[in-house]
Formats: C-alpha cells, structure tokens, sequence
C-alpha cells in the first residue's frame, strides 16, 4: 500500500512539474523534443512509471538454486 502511495505521490510530482514546463515552452521547442502540447504531460508520466517499474524489477530478488537439485522435484 504504502509503495502504490510513494508511485502515485511521484508520478502526481512529476505531471505538477512537467505542467510547468509546459508553460514556458513554445510548440516549435516541444515538436523540435517530439511531442504536442496534448501529449507531453503524459508521455512524462508514461517515462516515470517505466523507470519505477524498472528499478523495483531491479531489486526482485531471486532465490538461489542449487544445481545439484534442478530437476528434482
């Protein structure tokens, strides 16, 4: 519970800054990067639940085998 918090608290973060930005950019700045003005915020979004979701896939971990036991069961 307390980890779907902390995501949601990021990703809210990072729209809230990424909305900023978007006011100080020009449609020429934001096509020249590859996005609109509909697109940008959540495409934003998008990028920071893929990195959340690769570093809590990095920190997964795997239990040992012992290969003298593979096949065994």
């Amino acid at each position: 519970m307390l980890k779907h918090l902390f995501r949601t608290m990021i990703a809210a973060r990072q729209a809230s800054a990424a909305m900023q930005a978007l006011q100080y950019m020009s449609d020429r700045q934001l096509e020249d990067i590859g996005f609109t003005r509909e697109t940008f915020v959540e495409k934003i979004k998008a990028d920071v639940f893929a990195e959340l979701d690769a570093a809590q896939a990095e920190k997964v971990q795997v239990a040992p085998v012992n290969p003298n036991l593979v096949g065994a069961v």
